[in-house]
């Protein structure tokens, strides 16, 4: 396992170098990078136009700050990951919108076996979702709908990995609470 650790470092580790050194190897960064940059913002901002803008940005900003990156043997993916925090952020501030988690893009059940119940499913989890604090949703989204392995939710959140599987713990434990009781509330309003 280690090895194969090693590799991917060494891997990334070629992609800066290639990144800071030639548009063709910036190029390669983007191609790797923006599908996954673009899909964090999308669930963050819940607009297309919106995502495909602030996506591009980060990419503007990485472009202008990657010959300052050094190689400190973390994910590429969480530089890229910090710099669209910051542009999400930046967004809602001129905005001024309410910064609400949209998490009303989880996927939907269309294969016609059980659709209506995974719909009320889905409902809850988003009820749910959307009663924990920012920090909670974070790591959850960065676990389960951004697919971030723990060295690179580490370094995205700028904590050890085992900070950031504590992080995640937690989070887990305060949705499923919170799920049980939207369930019970849920359930109480339908039969009043």
């Amino acid at each position: 396992m280690q090895l194969a650790d090693d590799q991917g470092h060494l891997g990334e580790r070629a992609l800066l170098r290639r990144a800071q050194s030639s548009a063709a190897g910036f190029g390669e960064l983007f191609d790797a990078y923006y599908d996954r940059i673009y899909a964090y913002v999308y669930r963050r901002v819940g607009t297309r136009t919106v995502a495909e803008d602030i996506a591009a940005t980060v990419f503007e900003d990485a472009l202008r700050g990657i010959k300052r990156v050094r190689w400190q043997g973390k994910p590429i993916v969480a530089w890229l990951y910090r710099i669209a925090a910051r542009r999400v952020a930046d967004h809602y501030r001129k905005t001024r919108d309410s910064v609400e988690y949209a998490v009303e893009h989880l996927g939907v059940c269309d294969d016609g076996h059980g659709g209506l119940e995974v719909e009320e499913e889905y409902a809850a989890v988003r009820r749910a979702l959307a009663r924990l604090d920012e920090r909670s949703r974070e790591i959850i989204r960065l676990a389960f709908f951004d697919e971030l392995g723990g060295a690179e939710m580490a370094a995205a959140l700028d904590c050890t990995p085992n900070a950031a599987y504590v992080r995640l713990h937690r989070a887990l434990k305060r949705l499923e609470e919170t799920l049980k009781r939207e369930r019970v509330e849920y359930g109480q309003r339908v039969a009043d």
